[in-house]
């Protein structure tokens, strides 16, 4: 995930954050502005850990996973389904409708059970 997107969603990232590093504090991170100087500052105040130990911390926690609720977020969605292109066989395109492949209109049989 970039930064943009960081601050974007900054208060959806709070949870992580604070997983992370739970010497910080929620009211304190909602007043920052979701960028990693503001973050690095913050932390290095709180930890009295050097700010560039602390970059590089944040560098591998951006690398990261991205929060479930980062990832759907309606905002995210052109974006998912150009992603799920790489699973989509040629031919068909990822925001064609299902319908048109596959056996969608055939009855499913019951699970555990050969039709």
């Amino acid at each position: 995930m970039q930064w943009i997107a960081i601050s974007k969603h900054w208060t959806a990232f709070l949870p992580a954050i604070l997983q992370r590093w739970p010497e910080a504090e929620e009211d304190d991170l909602i007043s920052l502005d979701g960028t990693q100087t503001s973050l690095a500052s913050y932390l290095a105040k709180k930890t009295g850990r050097p700010i560039s130990e602390l970059d590089e911390e944040l560098e591998e926690w951006r690398a990261g996973a991205t929060p479930a609720d980062i990832r759907m977020d309606e905002s995210e969605d052109m974006r998912n389904i150009d992603a799920s292109a790489q699973y989509v066989p040629v031919g068909e395109d990822p925001s064609d409708d299902d319908a048109a492949f596959g056996d969608d209109g055939a009855e499913q049989n019951p699970v555990g059970r050969t039709g």
